[in-house]
């Protein structure tokens, strides 16, 4: 729609140069869809958070949480009490809390959905009433009969004391058939309606209407152009056609409809239930804040309210945003149909910008003007800029950037524990599915602004500086609006605990950073290979392949990174911290070893590992651009790179391999024999053997070796830099994994392990069924190392001015590609794509056959079914018994033996265990004090275990067995052990128990294993303090 604005006075501007005919009308669409769906699945999601506070709030849920919810919680932990594996009683606990929630999982998830479809009800009515919106508007405030009862526009007779009229009659039958010529014009399928307003002395209009109902509101202001400026007449009424041509009428409103329909039906509600949670209870009434009914209830409550204000702010500035889209494609449609050029841009430049009204006289113009840029129409300047230049359009810059990634973070976010809480088990699934098509869309969309800034063509401004700040700005801009979504969403401010640290939101914004850099440069460099035909609004197949291989590349990687981000935990911290089985004596080792642990179970490349993505991708960012290059003019438009990197790569494979032949050599002269020998197959989680540390040793060096060739090719190469580089990447990746049979081979045939060489033959080196896995973690951890890399390399490059400087007379005439003379012979290319060809089916091969190991790591762990301790028989206080009277008291846990291994020596250490304080209420406290110690000696060094702190937790008894759950630190403390001055561990004190089996004779408590098999038995003598009665 037109602004509505002052009459146009008969003075018109200078006149404007014409602009050019060609629209891109699809493009122009896309990407207003795309911000529609953005802005769609934003608000849906926003409401999924506010009606879970609503449901939260209902009596049913509160009924449901208290009663079976509540009762059934309580009983997991003296249920799991007596499961001895601390992992297996974890993912036990996760699956009984998910069976115990799951009636109100389902009834939460009922009342969204009735929310939902209320809300998308209210939406879609408001939508089918807007035809009758504009008949709200502006009516007569004096009676009838005051006056004439016809009022005259030009030659155009409307009656005066009505609403928005239809335009009929004799009289103005010129005037219909000139709108209807015009609208049979624009190719529409049906007439549009015409309306006049006959209070309205702009000359503006409206278009509005139902599919297949097509109406347009003419201002009687216009109406009066249409004896004085014939052409501006038609090229206004043109506009409000445009709106109807591609159909943009029925996005608009809906927006506007949905703005709405979420305010009522989901933001107020829960603003009201967030300030009186308990309105819809029984009990309580209305009275009294969330603040005074809950600990921390008044920062949660603010955190929440800022949270809705600024989300409300952002969709309404989205929804704008999405207007004045429409407006300036409307704009550009409507000028290309214009003969003479001149008149739309002539009677939008004379519009006053920013508009004003009655009501807003107050606030100052400058003011007025700043908000003008956040309201649904653009300013002259844009409208006629566009008119001009309709590419411009298809430019996204980092502000609106921002705000799309701010929109899709608040979409994931809220989303997500909703997801969390319907998915179970399955939630790391769940997750994952949730945000891929978030990360699908954000690539897609950040390719397809990189494309349209690079066909930029200004002519004050080069095209390559531009186009370098935009690599550099788009996706800062992604990553700044994706990272601070986090802060602001409504599942924030419910779940603070997983609120990210500054640390956290760093490390966030880095990781995001570097992936959607290197799609940032990747698509600027492979749009050069796209011919000037197929660039610009005229969108060519080589452009399309160019976006949709960004989607499928770098979209699961943003959905596995933004996935894991919503638990901010696992991105800072890795679930074990590995020492050596043996050696752990040995400082460098136990460093390496812990490092190289930390590294190989990180959970986010875990996932990674374990998807085909990374192998396929990497193939695809090289071979897809090789193939556009191959169709042009059939030739392999950089052959000359192509070498280039193959030989880099080339060089650095075969130093993997040279690596892997020497590490067995070197472990040997570093390693005793002791160490290397292979590790007794009880060894306890998290004591890693020394096959395992050489394997990680060997990925670290061909990853290093992998970071080498890319930087080395970003140096060599001066073009297609984002292209080659991968290539060279995934020929060290392939002869790397090569390597690692070879690097085996070499330490059974050289006994590192001190297996005798008997097993020395051939096959040894060959690789076995496990190829595709280890193809996958040398890929994984290379493709770490190579994206810094390469950046690194190329900024070099770049500072010391090794550029691309085309040849006089050997330029390509579209791009100005380097040709060498004479051309390769067609033999030679032959055997090059062939080697190409050879070179892409290997890690594709390799990412399919391991799709069923992918399974394994990402199905979730079985639950232990949890049992009493003994023929089924419940215990102690969940069937009403009592625990064992004969452990109430004080104990001093003295003497106290444990075994423990070390350096695959088993040692027992004797000494002290804490003052144990049984109470009647079921809760055991056990303090260590500021120390308490275990020794012994291993081949004359001491051997110290101590610990300090306290810990409490509940117990059980039953059958002559202790289980023990929900434990609590009281007090921080720390656990080390320490063999002569070195530290084999050292870490804080945690609360985790295993059962135990007791024996209690009044005096003393006697504690020893449940499970006999256990590796690291103990026996533990409490004795009663003399305080304590017998």
């Amino acid at each position: 729609m037109t602004e509505r604005v002052g009459v146009f006075e008969g003075a018109a501007p200078s006149a404007v140069p014409p602009g050019p005919a060609s629209v891109p009308g699809r493009l122009l669409r896309a990407r207003t869809d795309l911000r529609f769906a953005i802005l769609v699945g934003a608000v849906l999601a926003s409401s999924v958070v506010a009606f879970s506070v609503v449901c939260a709030a209902l009596p049913s849920s509160e009924r449901l949480s208290r009663g079976p919810v509540d009762s059934c919680m309580a009983g997991i932990g003296p249920a799991t009490a007596w499961i001895t594996e601390q992992g297996d009683r974890a993912s036990t606990q996760l699956a009984m809390a998910n069976a115990c929630e799951r009636p109100y999982v389902l009834h939460e998830a009922g009342c969204i959905a009735a929310g939902l479809m209320l809300e998308a009800a209210l939406a879609v009515l408001l939508y089918a009433l807007h035809p009758w919106w504009p008949r709200l508007r502006r009516r007569p405030t004096s009676r009838a009969g005051s006056g004439p009862r016809w009022l005259r526009a030009g030659s155009v007779r409307l009656p005066r004391w009505s609403r928005k009229v239809r335009l009929t009659g004799d009289e103005n039958a010129d005037v219909l058939e000139e709108l209807d010529s015009l609208a049979r014009a624009t190719g529409l399928s049906r007439l549009p309606l015409w309306l006049v307003d006959p209070y309205a002395t702009t000359t503006g209009g409206r278009a509005y209407g139902l599919p297949g109902r097509p109406r347009i509101c003419l201002d009687v202001g216009l109406l009066v152009r249409y004896d004085l400026d014939r052409d501006g007449f038609r090229a206004v009424v043109g506009h409000e056609l445009a709106h109807h041509r591609h159909r943009d009428v029925g996005r608009t409103y809906l927006t506007v409809a949905l703005w709405w329909s979420f305010v009522a039906m989901a933001l107020i509600p829960c603003v009201l239930l967030s300030a009186y949670p308990r309105a819809l209870l029984g009990t309580g009434g209305a009275g009294g804040l969330l603040g005074t009914t809950s600990p921390g209830g008044e920062e949660k409550l603010a955190y929440r309210l800022v949270a809705l204000v600024v989300l409300s702010a952002i969709a309404y500035l989205a929804r704008n945003m999405i207007l004045r889209a429409r407006e300036l494609h409307a704009d550009a449609v409507a000028h290309s149909w214009d003969s003479t050029r001149n008149s739309l841009p002539r009677m939008v430049a004379g519009l006053p910008w920013p508009c004003t009204r009655a009501a807003w006289r107050w606030v100052p113009a400058g003011w007025m003007r700043w908000a003008a840029h956040a309201g649904t129409h653009p300013s002259p300047g844009q409208r006629v800029a566009a008119m001009l230049e309709p590419a411009r359009l298809l430019r996204t810059g980092a502000w609106e950037m921002a705000g799309i990634g701010l929109l899709a973070g608040l979409a994931l976010h809220n989303l997500a524990l909703l997801t969390g809480n319907v998915t179970g088990r399955f939630v790391t699934v769940g997750l994952t599915l949730l945000a891929l098509p978030v990360g699908v869309v954000l690539a897609l969309t950040l390719a397809s602004a990189l494309l349209a800034a690079a066909d930029r063509r200004t002519p004050s401004v080069p095209e390559a500086a531009r186009s370098l700040w935009d690599v550099v700005l788009l996706p800062a801009g992604l990553t700044g609006g994706m990272v601070c979504s986090g802060k602001i969403s409504l599942g924030t401010a419910d779940l603070t605990a997983l609120t990210p640290t500054l640390g956290q939101y760093a490390l966030l914004g880095l990781v995001q950073l570097g992936i959607l850099l290197p799609l940032a440069l990747w698509t600027r460099s492979v749009h050069r290979l796209v011919p000037a035909s197929e660039s610009g609004v005229t969108r060519g197949p080589r452009t399309r392949w160019i976006v949709a291989t960004a989607g499928v590349v770098w979209g699961p990687f943003l959905a596995l990174w933004n996935s894991r981000q919503l638990d901010p935990a696992h991105l800072t911290t890795v679930p074990l911290h590995a020492v050596p089985a043996i050696g752990r004596t040995i400082g460098w080792y136990a460093a390496l070893t812990g490092d190289l642990a930390d590294a190989y179970f990180y959970a986010p490349l875990v996932l990674v590992r374990a998807t085909p993505f990374l192998p396929a991708g990497l193939v695809l960012v090289w071979a897809v651009p090789l193939l556009l290059a191959r169709r042009r003019r059939g030739s392999l438009a950089a052959t000359e790179g192509v070498g280039k990197a193959l030989a880099v790569g080339l060089l650095a494979g075969l130093a993997t391999v040279a690596a892997g032949i020497a590490l067995p050599y070197a472990a040997r002269g570093a390693l005793p024999p002791e160490v290397r020998r292979i590790a007794d197959p009880s060894a306890a989680l998290g004591n890693l053997p020394f096959s395992v540390v050489h394997a990680s040793t060997y990925m670290a060096v061909t990853a290093l070796l992998q970071a080498t060739a890319a930087a080395g090719t970003a140096l060599v190469c001066r073009r297609l830099r984002p292209v080659l580089v991968p290539l060279a990447v995934t020929v060290t990746a392939v002869l790397g994994t090569l390597g690692f049979y070879v690097s085996r081979g070499t330490s059974l045939c050289v006994a590192v392990t001190g297996v005798t060489p008997d097993v020395c033959r051939a096959r040894v080196f060959l690789p076995d069924a496990d190829a595709a896995f280890h193809l996958r973690e040398v890929v994984a951890w290379g493709v770490v190392a190579a994206v810094p890399a390469g950046l690194l390399g190329a900024a070099v490059a770049a500072l010391s001015g090794h550029r691309r400087r085309p040849s006089d007379g050997e330029a390509d005439t579209a791009h100005g590609y380097v040709r060498r003379r004479p051309v390769l012979l067609a033999t030679a290319l032959g055997l090059l794509a062939t080697a190409l060809g050879l070179l892409a089916a290997l890690p594709l091969a390799g990412a399919a056959a391991g799709v069923p190991q992918d399974y394994l790591i990402w199905r979730p762990a079985a639950a232990v079914a949890a049992q009493s301790p003994i023929n089924g028989q419940d215990a102690s206080d969940s069937s009403g018994r009592r625990n064992d009277p004969c452990l109430l008291g004080s104990w001093r846990a003295f003497p106290a033996r444990q075994r423990v291994r070390i350096d695959g020596s088993r040692v027992w250490l004797t000494g002290e265990g804490g003052i144990w304080t049984f109470r009647p209420d079921g809760t055991l406290i056990i303090d260590y004090g500021k120390g308490v110690s275990e020794t012994a000696t291993l081949h004359g060094r001491p051997v110290v275990l101590r610990a300090s702190g306290s810990v409490t937790t509940r117990y059980r008894t039953a059958n002559g067995k202790i289980g023990y759950y929900s434990p609590v630190l009281r007090r921080p403390g720390e656990l080390s052990l320490r063999v002569g001055e070195t530290y084999v561990v050292r870490a804080k004190l945690t609360e985790s128990f295993s059962p135990d089996r007791f024996r209690c004779g009044g005096k003393a408590v006697h504690l020893t294993p449940a499970s006999p098999t256990t590796d690291s038995p103990y026996e533990l003598t409490l004795t009663r303090l003399p305080s304590e009665p017998n």
